[in-house]
């Protein structure tokens, strides 16, 4: 295994947790061949460096810790990740959408005497569904 391969995605890995098809992009752009590519994912992921069901979830915990995110939203943003659909599912199934929509209106509180259109928007905005936006608004 080339170690430009290792030391590009160890210094790709050092600035924050990345997904698997992350680190295959780098590589990728870096002109890295498949085979390097596979080896490099194979190390990382023996030495637990490399974790897509770990990396969902803490990407859910700390975004909803500083700017709280329906399940929508947020699985958008893990399909951008490439994130696998069963591995988002999981992750997200314990998420309480109702309690976060609460906290992203209390995060704004220029909203908490705006008009109920206002508010919904906002809510929609952040990956809410409108059940759980009139739930909360009622």
């Amino acid at each position: 295994m080339k170690k430009d391969a290792l030391n590009i995605a160890l210094h790709f890995l050092k600035f924050r947790p990345r997904s698997v098809f992350e680190i295959e992009t780098k590589l990728k752009s870096k002109n890295i061949s498949e085979s390097e590519i596979k080896k490099v994912i194979n190390v990382f992921k023996k030495n637990q460096l490399l974790d897509d069901t770990g990396f969902a979830k803490m990407w859910i915990r700390d975004r909803n810790l500083f700017k709280p995110s329906g399940s929508f939203l947020l699985k958008i943003e893990l399909r951008r990740f490439g994130i696998a659909e069963d591995i988002i599912e999981n992750v997200l199934a314990n998420q309480d959408n109702e309690e976060l929509a609460k906290q992203a209106l209390e995060s704004k509180g220029r909203l908490i005497k705006a008009e109920f259109i206002k508010k919904a928007a906002f809510l929609q905005r952040r990956g809410f569904s409108t059940n759980i936006i009139y739930k909360i608004l009622k």
